[in-house]
């Protein structure tokens, strides 16, 4: 059962128009264009898990030199 990436509802086939339709929002969208859509939305969470990474370890690292400088005084 495929997920809408709009609303997160429930997506079904609709053989006459042949192609996947949201049952909550009206989506219409072919399977291919489905699977385009949630593999963008993927990248996208992906990149911003991965600058919260970057983030958080370059904070991680300042800590670790200004804690280590802190020392050497």
């Amino acid at each position: 059962m495929a997920r809408c990436p709009e609303c997160a509802g429930v997506m079904e086939w609709n053989s006459k128009l042949k192609m996947v339709v949201c049952l909550s929002c009206g989506l219409t969208v072919t399977r291919t264009e489905l699977d385009l859509l949630w593999k963008e939305i993927r990248e996208t969470n992906f990149d911003e898990s991965d600058n919260y990474e970057k983030k958080k370890s370059r904070k991680k690292d300042w800590l670790d030199w200004y804690q280590s400088s802190d020392k050497n005084k």
